[in-house]
């Protein structure tokens, strides 16, 4: 009897696995097609934190991407320092270059297919590639996605992606996260491949018992 069970188990693991998803398939193969070696950019990032009663504080930062490394060219409208230069630097080291060829990171891990109010393709993801969000701790397991589908031409693309945190997080016994959210915007270069555009990244909670807000918005310009 046990020698008809196993081959029966095994059946039904067959059974239950899913189907291939055409779209998805093509979402995926979409985004790594453009690795981000063929999309040099320039990128804008305007940042505002504010600690409870306290003053908001603004700061401004345009990078490079050339395809190789990325370079800050300003902060707060003037040229980096070396020792700025090289925080920067350093704290970039290993970390994923923003741009679309990401959706494939996000998707390839098991995106489940699902339709918004509006009829809209949407894949959810639950939890993100380790290293994709980190906040002074990699969250990135914790979020979930959302990434929407403009289906409209032959080569279907994501043209939103909405990452978040579905509940409150707690960790080094001195920092809570209350709520994180990053929306990245994504349309159809000159070329006809999709190209990232807008980002809007927005965070509250507290360390060491003072509470804060932080707001970023980056804007991306193909660059040459």
């Amino acid at each position: 009897m046990r020698k008809m069970i196993v081959p029966l188990a095994l059946l039904l693991a067959v059974a239950a696995a899913p189907a291939p998803d055409p779209l998805l398939q093509k979402i995926v193969a979409g985004a790594r097609a453009v690795p981000p070696a063929t999309q040099p950019f320039e990128r804008t990032v305007r940042t505002i934190s504010q600690e409870k009663d306290a003053a908001a504080v603004t700061r401004t930062r345009t990078d490079r991407w050339d395809g190789k490394a990325l370079t800050p060219l300003t902060i707060d409208g003037k040229p980096p320092t070396p020792q700025e230069a090289a925080e920067i630097s350093k704290a970039s080291a290993g970390r994923p270059v923003p741009g679309y060829h990401r959706i494939a990171d996000f998707l390839k891990g098991g995106a489940v297919r699902v339709a918004d109010a509006q009829g809209r393709t949407v894949y959810r993801i639950v939890g993100l590639p380790k290293g994709s969000v980190n906040v002074g701790k990699d969250i990135s397991g914790e979020l979930v996605g959302e990434a929407i589908v403009d289906a409209r031409g032959t080569q279907p693309y994501v043209s939103q992606l909405r990452v978040f945190l579905p509940k409150p997080l707690s960790f080094f016994m001195v920092a809570k996260l209350d709520s994180f959210e990053q929306v990245n915007d994504y349309r159809l270069g000159s070329d006809g491949r999709p190209v990232q555009v807008r980002s809007v990244q927005s965070m509250a909670g507290a360390q060491f018992g003072k509470a804060g807000t932080t707001r970023s918005e980056a804007t991306y310009t193909a660059g040459r």
